[in-house]
């Protein structure tokens, strides 16, 4: 099934790359994003481009516009972003494509 939506975000943390909380970080994402059965695909990236200020990035595809609202509405993305996102995160850029 092709994705109808690819949901993707790059992100700086609060602190360095080689930092544990840097690990304890994105073992947490994988552990209480990656089971949400509306996501598929889901990727976590580090970033290779110098020309890009971001250092991690994470992707999603989602089936439908359902999919990704039910995704976003999950208990353990919305418990994610309030205790971890907003804490955490230094700045981001959120971008969500559809096919042409």
């Amino acid at each position: 099934m092709e994705a109808k939506i690819r949901h993707m975000v790059v992100f700086n943390l609060k602190y360095p790359k080689d930092d544990p909380r840097t690990q304890k970080f994105l073992d947490t994402a994988k552990e209480k994003l990656g089971p949400i059965t509306f996501a598929l695909n889901v990727e976590q990236c580090h970033q290779t481009n110098a020309m890009c200020k971001y250092d991690f990035g994470f992707s999603f595809d989602f089936a439908s516009p359902e999919d990704y609202e039910g995704y976003n509405n999950h208990p353990d993305h919305k418990q994610f972003v309030e205790e971890w996102w907003k804490t955490q995160v230094a700045d981001f850029m959120e971008v969500d494509f559809e096919p042409v």
